[in-house]
């Protein structure tokens, strides 16, 4: 069963850059919403996870800050 992935990003965020390229060179499937120029997805990232700072991760409605390979790995494949 896949998991359900969403990633909060702006388009100057280097970690989201590599963020997403992880994601694509593993084959995972996500949703993006750009909190730069989007305000819905503005406060629905600040609401899941009280911050500012970009990337935010859910993965199967578990949220976390930054790009965190082993993290991402443990939640998606462990």
């Amino acid at each position: 069963m896949s998991k359900q992935v969403k990633i909060y990003t702006t388009p100057a965020c280097p970690q989201c850059r590599a963020a997403k390229k992880y994601f694509k060179d593993k084959g995972v499937e996500y949703q993006e919403l750009d909190v730069g120029s989007d305000a819905r997805a503005r406060v629905e990232m600040f609401g899941i996870a009280q911050t500012r700072s970009v990337p935010v991760i859910v993965i199967d409605g578990r949220a976390f800050v930054g790009f965190d390979q082993a993290e991402i790995e443990k939640r998606l494949f462990g």
